[in-house]
Formats: structure tokens, sequence, C-alpha cells
């Protein structure tokens, strides 16, 4: 199954590359920004970032299948050594440093597709010693059917979630500027501050998805549910640490992005607000990485796109209020409020469901004889 991992990869990424470097100034003109330059410059920011996106398709390609293999520490030592490039280049490419010349915005989406291929020479590189896995894939050879199959049963309702998902995130987008420039620039540095919480949950599911099916094959029940719990309980803390550090600071944290005294009071109330469903999207985050190692794409699916999709008639009711540009940030807390809880509830129900361990059915089988 892996050659066709990467064939698809390849493929998505050029046609994903192709649409938005000649479809930049329809796709960008969407979210109505308000003045030409923004505009201009988001243009040339996807042109480039996203005509290059091999890379970053590449590395997640290979960051599941290292995870799904056990090794997590190689995908985190090539992505850090990424992000550490990208703050190097970023400041030198954007303002230019003696004889580099500043290119501004282009700069930082050149810097951003340089710090993906070298993350990506890491992967070639590690790939080069595996004698596991990675030593077996032809790209090029014929994957049978089956196998093709089975991918697509798997992974296309996850893909068709991100899709809608990403979907509902750009017509949210597009209400936001409907308050101002400003208020898309709260909404993209406020996420960024967001994502110290959802990373890290997104970073545990996709260890407890490969957790939960490995012991999932192997019949091992009881350490599914156990491995569940024990990163459950690591998420709701942090968490409630991440809510707890969002409401209670929320104006010194963005401070530190953005010193605008009319934009800071703007990022305060959406931190605060944001703040209250950290603790719940950790959940969802990790719920629905184990509900994955357990085939259970399509449950994963139907909840987040449903709830996530109510997103968009919450926003339009609370922001006609007197919540204003608040009542589509009460939109994402209260959805992601709703959807920690049910993948909690649907965790428990599909674990109750599980049969016992097979090595215990065989011991007592053999004390039976």
């Amino acid at each position: 199954m892996l050659p066709a991992r990467f064939r698809w990869g390849f493929l998505f990424a050029l046609l994903y590359g192709v649409v938005t470097f000649f479809g930049a100034k329809p796709l960008i003109g969407f979210f109505g920004l308000n003045d030409a330059s923004v505009a201009y410059n988001a243009q040339v920011y996807l042109k480039i970032t996203c005509g290059l996106i091999i890379f970053s398709y590449l590395n997640t390609i290979i960051t599941g299948i290292m995870t799904a293999m056990g090794d997590s520490k190689t995908p985190l030592l090539a992505n850090f050594i990424g992000l550490v490039l990208n703050m190097i280049l970023d400041p030198v490419l954007i303002f230019g440093v003696g004889p580099i010349k500043g290119t501004g915005v282009a700069g930082a989406a050149i810097a951003t597709v340089m710090a993906q291929a070298v993350v990506t020479a890491v992967f070639l590189l590690a790939i080069r010693k595996d004698q596991v896995v990675f030593d077996k894939v032809k790209v090029l050879h014929k994957v049978p059917w089956d196998y093709m199959k089975a991918m697509i049963r798997i992974g296309f309702p996850a893909s068709v979630q991100n899709l809608i998902y990403t979907s509902i995130s750009m017509i949210l987008t597009r209400f936001v500027t409907g308050f101002g420039d400003i208020a898309v620039a709260v909404l993209r540095v406020g996420g960024q501050i967001e994502s110290i919480s959802w990373m890290t949950a997104d970073g545990f599911g996709a260890a407890i998805n490969s957790f939960v099916g490995q012991n999932y094959g192997a019949g091992q029940y009881g350490r599914v549910k156990k491995g569940y719990f024990t990163a459950i309980g690591v998420m709701f803390i942090w968490g409630l640490f991440c809510s707890v550090l969002l409401v209670s600071f929320p104006e010194q944290i963005f401070g530190l992005f953005i010193h605008e005294p009319e934009v800071i009071p703007m990022g305060v109330r959406y931190l605060v607000i944001l703040g209250v469903c950290q603790m719940f999207m950790c959940i969802e985050l990790t719920t629905v990485g184990a509900l994955s190692g357990l085939g259970r794409t399509l449950l994963c699916s139907v909840i987040s796109v449903v709830f996530t999709s109510a997103r968009i008639p919450l926003a339009m009711i609370l922001s006609s209020t007197a919540l204003g540009l608040d009542g589509i940030w009460w939109a994402f807390s209260i959805s992601s409020i709703i959807k920690g809880i049910l993948f909690f509830l649907s965790f428990l129900v599909v674990s109750r469901k599980l049969p016992q361990d097979k090595h215990r059915v065989q011991l007592e089988a053999e004390l039976e004889l």
C-alpha cells in the first residue's frame, strides 16, 4: 500500500499546485479582502507555497508512515529542523540581511517552501537507512487493486472530512472579513496562538492512532482501552492548562504578537472565548485518532462534518446579534465543546463492543482443558 500512498500524494500535490497557482486570484478574491495590496500579497504567498506544496505532501505521508511504524522521533527531528530553519530564513528573506535583499511576503513564502524541502531531504536520508519498510517500497511497481480499495475505504472518509472542514473554514473566514481586515488578522494570529493546544492534541492523536491500530490488529483489546484513557487523561490536563492560560492571560499573550492598541481588545476576546473549549478540542482530536485506529473513520467523518458545518448557521445567527464578531468566535467554541463530548461518548460505545483479548481467550481455553 505504500507505493500507492506516494503515487496518490504526487498526483494530488500536482493537481492542487496547478489549481492554486493559476487560480490564485479568484481563490483570494473569495474572501473579499478590502485592501488591494493585502489581496495581491496573499496571491503571491499562495502561488509560491501551494504551487510547491509537493514537499508538504511528502512530509505528511512519510510522517504518517513512520508514526505507524512506531518511530515518532524521526518526524519530530525532521520537523524541528524545518521549524528552526523557517524561523531563521523568515526575517532574512522578508527584510533582507547584508547583500540579501528582502522580498516581503514572497520571502516569507520562499522561506516556508525551503524549510519544507529540507524536512523532505531529512526524511529521504532516514528512509535510505530503513531496512524494515521503506527498502521494500517500489513506487513504479503495480499496486494490487485490493490494496487500493482498502486504502480508499479507510482514507476517503477522512479526506472528505478534511476537505469539507477546510471549505467551512474558508466560508467562516469570509464572514470574518465582513468585520474588516483587522478581524482577519485577529483570526490568523489567534489561531496560531491557539495551535499550542490543538497541535499537541493532533500529535497525540497520531500516536494513539498507531498504538490502537497495532493493538487492535494483535487482538490486545485491553491495551486499546488502557492506551486511549491514558492519552485522554494527559490531553484533558493539557487542554485544561491551555484553557486557564488563554482565559487568564489573553492580553499578555496576544500582545506578544501584535502591538496595535485597536487590535489587542479583539484578540483578547478571541482568546478568552476559544479558551473555553480547549480541553474539549484536545479530547476530540485524540479520540479521532483512536477511532480511526479502530477503522471507524466514517463515524469520525460524520460527527466532524455535521457539527463543523453547524458553525456556519450558528455563526450567522450569533454574529447578527449584539455579539457581532464575537458571535463567530462563540460558534467555533460551542461546536468544539459538542464534538469533544460526542467523540468521547462514541469511543465508550465502540470500546464496549470490543471482544476479549485473544491471549485471554486462549488462556481461558487452556485452563478449561
